[in-house]
């Protein structure tokens, strides 16, 4: 008799440990994917605050744009514009495609494949997001300065002071930005990989 009492409470036993397994196994995962999507949300707040901006600029350029006289300032003006709205395309795209990746219904194996494709992907945008952005500073600045009827041509205080100071400062403030994008995709990568092994 002892030793059936035996056999039915080492089953009992084992089927608890099962239980355990499976429900750790579950909370693995969950605190995985909330992880997950926490280190994404980082990264995608600041593009919808950068989206909100250059749609504000946008709007603002197609006010005052059609009032230029010069046609070169106006045409600048109309390519400054579909910058303004296509950046934060890229930039959105880029992060949704993050965003969208299904950790539950792949393995971690294939869903740190997919984020390694993915995470590669989102780095070339923003580089070229940051390129674009230049190109738009660069060309932005005489339309700007003329909706303020500001010449460009005799300002050389600011052609010599001022635009350069705003070009390092915008590469500063992109590798800056790009350095925390990388920090959190390299944080989102290793959960990844811990729970892989």
């Amino acid at each position: 008799m002892e030793l059936e009492e035996m056999k039915l409470a080492w089953n009992d036993l084992s089927k608890k440990v099962e239980k355990q397994e499976i429900l750790n196994q579950q909370i693995i995962e969950k605190m995985t994917k909330d992880q997950y999507q926490s280190n994404i949300k980082k990264i995608a707040l600041p593009e919808y605050i950068g989206t909100i901006i250059c749609y504000l600029g946008a709007a603002y350029l197609s006010v005052n744009v059609p009032k230029l006289d010069e046609p070169l300032i106006q045409f600048f003006g109309v390519i400054s514009i579909a910058l303004l709205l296509i950046l934060p395309i890229i930039s959105l795209q880029s992060v949704r495609a993050m965003r969208k990746i299904n950790l539950s219904s792949h393995s971690y194996l294939e869903a740190l494949q997919v984020f390694g494709k993915q995470k590669i992907r989102f780095q070339k945008l923003q580089k070229l997001n940051v390129s674009l952005g230049m190109f738009l500073m660069v060309i932005g600045v005489p339309v700007l300065m003329a909706i303020q009827d500001k010449s460009i041509e005799f300002s050389s205080l600011f052609w010599m002071l001022y635009f350069p100071l705003g070009i390092m400062f915008f590469l500063g403030f992109s590798y800056w930005v790009l350095k925390y994008y990388n920090r959190k995709l390299k944080a989102t990568e290793k959960l990844l990989t811990e729970v892989n092994e």
